[in-house]
């Protein structure tokens, strides 16, 4: 059995002061004291829905992540999830970053081929291309969960989406259809829509302070996962736009801290994991997995703890 004491960081039950014990893979108790909790701050171990590089995850706290691909691959470790295909079933003219040559109309023969072996945990498509939401209801019958990007859509296309069982918004304000004030496009319903989970790049570059406040006030950060869409390095296509996120996990925290720790917890870590419907992460309390991503008050990560051992750490002051 190991304990950890700090500052405990539960997406529920508030920061306080605790000790949490865990033996084997899982966390067997958890307790408050009346200590101040020190300087390490215990959070549960994050989870990226959105990575294309996995390689630095465990250094910054994620514990659990989506690899995003275009294509069927295998898990290159223990801790992916699952694929998040991002595309190729999307919008040319809402591509973004993603290059329009790897984009193809909707298949649905070829979707369900994709889905056998239940490798894909989730799809980002744009629903305004003819065959989409009968894919997004083939996903949503498999037990994947179908995310809405990458789209011009218009709010009532994006209503029929979200009736068909879309239930994510892939980075909720990038590559997709401004709000304006006499046509709402996608981001309006998916704001307001409660069925839907957004996915919000909080990296200080793909949105403005200002519109992550908004989205928080709006939503609620019970319906925010905080993705990372991390790139593998250098960060920038050819003609020098950045293609994707450059940080993840306890940098994105730090972030989103400003509207309290709970709440960041809850985006970085319990949100997405229910969002692919995993009840046992995403939590410090009795039976969850014992994942852990243990910072310092600065949010700068000391040690990652993957199903009770320590997967990734630096040396700090022993504590626990």
């Amino acid at each position: 059995m190991r304990a950890v004491s700090g500052l405990l960081v539960d997406p529920l039950d508030g920061a306080y002061p605790g000790v949490v014990r865990i033996e084997a893979d899982r966390i067997v108790s958890v307790e408050r004291t009346e200590a101040a909790g020190g300087e390490l701050r215990v959070f549960p171990g994050f989870v990226d829905l959105q990575v294309y590089d996995p390689a630095p995850l465990l250094q910054v706290g994620v514990t659990g992540y989506l690899l995003a691909t275009r294509e069927l691959v295998e898990p290159p470790d223990a801790n992916c999830l699952g694929l998040h295909l991002e595309g190729p079933f999307l919008n040319p003219e809402a591509a973004g970053a993603i290059p329009v040559r790897e984009l193809t109309p909707v298949d649905l023969r070829a979707l369900e081929s994709w889905l056998a072996d239940g490798s894909v945990r989730m799809m980002t498509l744009s629903p305004e291309l003819p065959g989409a939401l009968e894919a997004v209801r083939l996903l949503a019958a498999s037990g994947a969960v179908a995310g809405l990007g990458h789209t011009h859509a218009n709010a009532a296309v994006t209503r029929a989406a979200v009736d068909a069982g879309a239930r994510f918004a892939t980075h909720l304000w990038n590559a997709v259809a401004p709000l304006r004030a006499r046509s709402t496009g996608p981001v309006a319903e998916l704001l307001l829509d409660e069925r839907v989970t957004l996915g919000l790049i909080s990296d200080g570059h793909h949105l403005h302070p200002r519109v992550e406040e908004l989205t928080v006030r709006v939503a609620g950060p019970g319906r925010i996962a905080l993705t990372s869409d991390l790139v593998e390095p250098p960060a920038h296509s050819p003609d020098g736009k950045l293609r994707g996120g450059s940080v993840a996990g306890a940098a994105l925290v730090r972030r989103m801290s400003r509207f309290g720790l709970a709440e960041a917890a809850r985006m970085s870590s319990l949100v997405p994991a229910l969002v692919l419907g995993l009840a046992d992460r995403g939590r410090l309390a009795p039976g969850y997995c014992a994942d852990l991503a243990i910072l310092d008050s600065s949010f700068r990560p000391l040690e990652t703890v993957c199903g009770g051992e320590s997967a990734w750490t630096v040396r700090y002051p022993e504590t626990t």
